[in-house]
């Protein structure tokens, strides 16, 4: 069973951060997502945000150098509100203000 995803340094953009999300909404089995350095920009984030509403399984998540701005980082936080993840790794490289 797959319980750990490394998809770091792959700069899969925007597109495939939708797919990334596609696949964490349906998501039952997956505890560690490794997803640095993907080039995601807020518009990814937005799509990663959106399937950990619904995600009880991550509880772990790496997004360092992935160019995130405030708006970004705010998507994020709303999503994880009543959410099971509990750590948020390397949140470095952001382009917080």
């Amino acid at each position: 069973t797959l319980t750990t995803l490394h998809v770091g340094w792959n700069s899969i953009g925007v597109e495939g951060a939708q797919y990334l999300g596609n696949v964490l909404n349906n998501n039952s089995i997956l505890v560690k997502l490794d997803h640095k350095s993907n080039e995601i920009y807020d518009d990814g984030i937005q799509y990663i945000a959106d399937a950990l509403r619904n995600n009880t399984t991550l509880k772990t998540l790496n997004l360092v150098r992935n160019n995130i701005s405030d708006e970004g980082a705010n998507y994020l936080i709303n999503a994880l509100e009543n959410n099971t993840v509990k750590q948020i790794s390397y949140l470095s490289f952001l382009n917080l203000s």
